[in-house]
């Protein structure tokens, strides 16, 4: 009986251990993106984000659409429920001078959409993300890489299904509470034969308002025929990550996170 009763107080000591060490934090974003000259797309994503230990996060970002397109017989749209992309991303920061952190990401998309009617993809899709961060006094670098690796697209509705996407992102804190920052995101390899490369820059801007709750403002604009033209998202909370493992929190990143489910060619039900 002592034997049990000690067992049952070490898995409470564990377990009290855990959840101590533990974190959940939430955020809303919502935003709007002029894919072309016919076609745009309005989101209100959420994030949840679940951290279990320094170095592993879990995030669940479920989002609403409406997305429409204009054509000579008139404008079709379609409105309800997209994807949910499921994340587990791993990092590991590093006690030495500018705090270099190193970090890979797995995605899940669940086909929670209607795929009929224009909203995500119909199927389960998966991909990886791979970065590199460094943090020297108030300025934050950050570089990484993603893509899908089964599946339509595990990646934001913005990115070329079947392409490398790479973001070189930088901040800089003006303030305690003003971060600044400035991304560049470029697609590689072999272009979809639904969406081209897309080739983008991003501007950002987040405040701090109490601990750890915040607001974002991010536009991106497209540099070449095939990109998104523009990109505006609002978020607020204290979580606004995505899938990246070592800079969550740069404009192309949070704009990810509020695109980030997918749609599928042809919009209206069918």
């Amino acid at each position: 009986m002592r034997v049990l009763v000690r067992c049952v107080a070490l898995l409470v000591a564990v377990a009290s251990s855990v959840a101590a060490q533990s974190r959940i934090d939430a955020g809303v974003s919502a935003g709007v993106v002029q894919l072309t000259g016919q076609r745009s797309e309005q989101v209100v994503s959420g994030v949840l984000e679940y951290e279990p230990s320094s170095w592993l996060t879990l995030y669940a970002i479920p989002a609403i659409l409406h997305v429409s397109d204009s054509t000579s017989r008139g404008t079709v749209s379609s409105s309800g429920l997209g994807d949910l992309p499921v994340v587990a991303a791993l990092s590991r920061t590093f006690a030495t001078p500018g705090s270099p952190t190193l970090g890979a990401a797995l995605v899940a998309v669940l086909p929670t959409g209607n795929a009929s009617c224009g909203l995500g993809n119909g199927q389960t899709a998966a991909g990886i993300d791979l970065g590199v961060g460094v943090s020297p006094g108030r300025a934050h670098l950050s570089a990484d890489a993603s893509r899908s690796v089964s599946g339509v697209s595990a990646q934001s509705s913005l990115d070329a299904p079947k392409a490398t996407t790479l973001r070189v992102e930088a901040g800089y804190d003006v303030s305690p509470r003003w971060t600044w920052a400035a991304s560049v995101g470029v697609d590689v390899g072999t272009a979809d034969s639904t969406q081209a490369l897309s080739r983008v820059i991003g501007l950002g801007v987040r405040h701090t308002l109490a601990g750890p709750l915040m607001v974002t403002v991010d536009g991106s604009h497209g540099l070449t025929a095939a990109s998104p033209q523009w990109v505006l998202s609002v978020g607020f909370g204290t979580a606004f990550a995505g899938t990246s493992p070592v800079a969550p929190t740069t404009p192309l990143r949070r704009i990810k996170t509020t695109f980030s489910t997918g749609t599928t060619g042809k919009i209206g039900c069918r």
